[in-house]
């Protein structure tokens, strides 16, 4: 009987423990979501001024660099998904499609694999929303647990993104379309972030690129594997961003992804592909060897001839196109506020290069049209701490009341 009696106790802690950590868990999120500040949005305006800035500027051909910022190892004990990656098998199996780096972005955790070398570069996926709101975090500092799991308004995503600020050299908007993590809409609007993972495994997200470009957020392009299984070729190298630096140092790197100066690589994935057929595929990709402006008249070139090239501009538009070649121009207009490139090449990989955008000093400007509005906020954490004041007086007059009753 006292054997019988323990089970049940331990029974009973095995079922109460998670609830109660779930009940913590929420009064945390509970707090979160009350102490949340309201922002107020000024209205979006496209890119302007007389001058051009092209990323591309200061390209060396012979110097692109390919890397991965997405890719999940065991972390937390194997609860999160990546737990069959290892850091070893990481290295090996991207080493075999002659990747110059790739950053594990565990979730709400920096991997320090390699910390003692020159290309490292401290990276993880922030995050823990419903919705997959996601940021990559390259060159972190620290790791940031504030979130709102359940319902983000574009208030909340972009006071994590205010958050985040300070301790990361670069943030991503990470995979947009997934589950709706990030709206077209909330690009309108939102900033303080540097790029946006357009091209990522699960998701292609050129729409929320565009409606940044249309209303003068200077985002530059990430594209990822986000791969959760590095064992299966579907996953691994499938999109990669393709750096342009002197060498490997984490500060060149860095700095070239903030200017912009690379670009997302799509490699034509063939379903189940053996490995050794998809290493010979992926030593003879295609590459951008120019891209140059003079005057208003932007060329691109390419190693390889293109299928089909075409120049993107305000909200997704498509300006010009070419076919069959291996070089293109478009003479910017002065109603393009930017002008992007897409290239399909004849086995169906592309290339996304970041845009060219005008300016009014020749510098890369962005604007941001988010401010905390101290008076909604005051009345919304008023009307919450009320509410849930309330919630609690309810609940335990209910309790007493059920009490009474059962005397």
């Amino acid at each position: 009987m006292k054997l019988l009696r323990t089970l049940f106790h331990l029974l009973g802690i095995i079922i109460l423990a998670p609830l109660l950590v779930f009940g913590l868990l929420n009064l945390i999120f509970l707090w979160f979501y009350i102490s949340a500040p309201v922002y107020k949005f000024s209205e979006p305006s496209p890119f302007s001024g007389p001058q051009f800035v092209n990323p591309y500027s200061g390209m060396n051909p012979d110097h692109w660099r390919k890397y991965n910022f997405q890719v999940q190892s065991k972390a937390w004990w194997g609860i999160t998904d990546g737990r069959l990656n290892s850091n070893a098998l990481i290295d090996s199996m991207y080493s075999l499609l002659e990747y110059d780096y790739v950053a594990t972005s565990d979730y709400q955790k920096i991997n320090r694999h390699r910390e003692n070398e020159a290309v490292f570069i401290p990276t993880y996926e922030h995050g823990y929303s419903i919705r997959k709101t996601h940021q990559v975090c390259i060159g972190a500092e620290k790791v940031m647990w504030r979130d709102y799991p359940y319902k983000q308004t574009i208030s909340h995503k972009q006071h994590i993104l205010d958050l985040l600020r300070p301790d990361n050299r670069i943030i991503a908007l990470a995979h947009p379309l997934l589950l709706d993590g990030y709206l077209p809409e909330d690009l309108r609007y939102l900033s303080g972030y540097n790029l946006i993972e357009v091209l990522n495994n699960m998701r292609i997200s050129t729409a929320h690129w565009d409606t940044a470009l249309s209303n003068g957020h200077l985002a530059y392009i990430l594209a990822n594997d986000d791969a959760h299984d590095v064992s299966n070729s579907n996953e691994v190298g499938r999109r990669f961003t393709m750096i342009n630096a002197a060498g490997t140092d984490r500060e060149l790197i860095l700095s070239s992804l903030e200017k912009g100066n690379a670009y997302g690589f799509d490699f034509f994935r063939v379903d189940d592909e053996p490995w050794p057929d998809k290493i010979v595929r992926s030593r003879s990709i295609p590459h951008l060897t120019s891209a140059t402006l003079d005057s208003n008249r932007f060329t691109v070139s390419f190693s390889k001839p293109f299928s089909k090239l075409s120049f993107i501009g305000q909200h997704g538009r498509v300006l010009a196109s070419a076919n069959d070649y291996h070089e293109a121009s478009y003479s910017i207009t002065t109603a393009d506020t930017y002008v992007r490139t897409e290239v399909i090449f004849y086995d169906s990989s592309a290339i996304y290069l970041n845009p060219v955008t005008r300016s009014q000093n020749g510098d890369p400007a962005s604007g941001r049209l988010a401010e905390i509005d101290h008076r909604a906020t005051l009345v919304f954490r008023a009307t919450a701490a009320g509410i849930s004041i309330l919630l609690i007086i309810t609940v335990i007059f209910i309790k007493r009341l059920r009490k009474k009753n059962v005397r």
